[in-house]
């Protein structure tokens, strides 16, 4: 009986990985009839209405490139790095196309104590070379935790999106992402005005001093005076708008592959 115990050990033990993930922790792949859903919530952090927003939104992109991107809420990480636990979820739902490998897993943990609150960008291999790590690393720390630190986690994760949506259609490069680029169209409009109001007033001097037989400087400094007991105030302006839209049928677990590419931080 000896001798049959150390074999019996040893296949009971060999078993015990494959027993433990017949219950995981981690989320299950959705069914079929759920792939066409891009925003997953395991606990409260967007509203019923953002959560659909986001997800048409998502939505729209995938039918337009074919890349998927998904945003994933959960409570706990299964004990696991939130880079593992993206980059497993991106595996096992098989996010992104078979064959083109063009997911992102966007993965958001918002309990638990300041700087135990996580966020994470896994990407596909196909899509590594046009989001890499650093740049993955700067939308977190630019885009999206600045707003969850207010507060604002809609926000946060439209923004974020927004910009790996144009990162991954290469509307832009991650080179100049992030680069600030000086505001000439601005400083030529200035410009401009400041011309066009400086012809006015020289040619409302030149009258003033044709009509008050004064010289140009005189005429000049006598209005300038004169403007300064008709100063005014400026008003406010506000507005907003929106867009919505609908999207289906594009499926966005597909069998998509993830190699450890991407990056995030913790608030």
């Amino acid at each position: 009986m000896k001798v049959l115990r150390l074999p019996m050990l040893l296949l009971v033990l060999a078993a015990l990985p494959i027993l433990a993930q017949e219950d995981p922790c981690l989320p299950k792949k959705p069914s079929d009839d759920q792939q066409d859903h891009l925003v997953w919530q395991f606990t409260d952090l967007l509203s019923a209405d953002e959560v659909e927003r986001l997800d048409r939104k998502l939505g729209r992109f995938a039918q337009e490139t074919s890349n998927r991107i998904i945003v994933l809420v959960v409570d706990t990480l299964c004990g696991l790095p939130p880079s593992d636990f993206a980059f497993e979820i991106g595996e096992t739902w098989g996010v992104g196309a078979k064959g083109f490998d063009n997911g992102i897993v966007l993965l958001v943990k918002p309990s638990g104590p300041p700087g135990q609150r996580h966020v994470f960008i896994a990407t596909g291999y196909g899509l590594e070379g046009a989001i890499p790590d650093l740049t993955a690393k700067n939308i977190v720390e630019n885009e999206i935790l600045p707003r969850f630190r207010d507060g604002a986690y809609y926000s946060g994760l439209d923004h974020g999106t927004d910009v790996l949506m144009s990162l991954a259609k290469g509307e832009f490069d991650h080179k100049s992402y992030g680069k600030k680029k000086f505001p000439w169209p601005v400083i030529i409009m200035v410009l401009l005005v400041l011309i066009f109001i400086g012809i006015s007033q020289r040619n409302k001097a030149k009258r003033y001093a044709r009509t008050n037989g004064v010289d140009l400087f005189t005429a000049w400094w006598l209005l300038s005076q004169a403007n300064r007991s008709h100063r005014g105030s400026w008003g406010g302006f506000s507005g907003g708008g929106g867009f919505g839209g609908g999207g289906g049928g594009f499926g966005g677990f597909g069998g998509g592959s993830f190699g450890g590419g991407g990056a995030g931080g913790s608030w």
